[in-house]
C-alpha cells in the first residue's frame, strides 16, 4: 500500500502568463474594476487570489492566457497608472498544477503537503490558492516536471 495521499486527479494549465498587482489601495468601487478591464476585453482569467498585505493595501495575482498578452498590455498599463500598485510584475510561460478531491475540506494538512512537497524539491511557487476541493499552484514553466515529481511524490491520483 502506497504512503502517497489519495485525490481525485490532477489538472494542468499550460501556455500562462503571471500577473502580479501588488500594495495597492483597495477603493470600494473603483479597485474592482481592475478584474472588469479584463470581462471589458474578453480576457478571461484562469488563477485569482487576492489578499490583504501588512500595509492595509491589497495584492492581487490572476493567470491569464499567454496569448492574450499583448492584448492585456494597455489593461496593465492602465492598471499601473489607476491603482498605483507598489509593484506590477508580469511573468511570462507560467503553469498551473491543481490537485483535487475529493473531501479535500475534510482533510487536515492537504496544502502544507502540497507546499512542503514543492519546498522539498527546492520549487519556487509564484503563487498558491485553495478552494473548498483544490490546490493550485503557479509554478514557472521550466519547474513543472519537477513540480509534477514533486507532487506525484505526495499525491496519488487516477491517471
Amino acid at each position: 500500500m502506497s504512503n502517497r495521499i489519495q485525490c481525485g486527479g490532477l489538472i494542468e494549465r499550460r501556455n500562462l502568463c503571471l500577473i502580479e498587482i501588488l500594495g495597492f489601495a483597495w477603493i470600494p468601487g473603483s479597485s474592482c474594476g481592475i478584474l472588469g478591464k479584463f470581462a471589458a476585453a474578453g480576457i478571461p482569467v484562469g488563477y485569482l487570489t487576492i489578499s490583504e498585505c501588512a500595509d492595509r493595501k491589497k495584492q492581487m495575482v490572476l493567470c491569464i492566457d499567454a496569448a492574450n498578452l499583448d492584448a492585456s498590455q494597455p489593461l496593465i498599463e492602465a492598471i499601473r497608472e489607476e491603482a498605483a500598485p507598489t509593484a506590477l510584475r508580469v511573468t511570462p510561460n507560467v503553469v498551473i498544477l491543481t490537485v483535487y478531491g475529493p473531501h479535500f475540506y475534510e482533510r487536515a494538512a492537504l496544502a502544507s503537503e502540497v507546499y512542503s512537497a514543492l519546498c522539498l524539491s527546492a520549487i519556487d511557487a509564484h503563487s498558491v490558492g485553495s478552494s473548498i476541493n483544490s490546490i493550485s499552484l503557479v509554478v514557472d514553466a521550466k519547474d513543472r516536471d519537477r513540480a509534477l515529481a514533486s507532487l506525484r511524490g505526495r499525491f496519488e491520483w487516477p491517471e
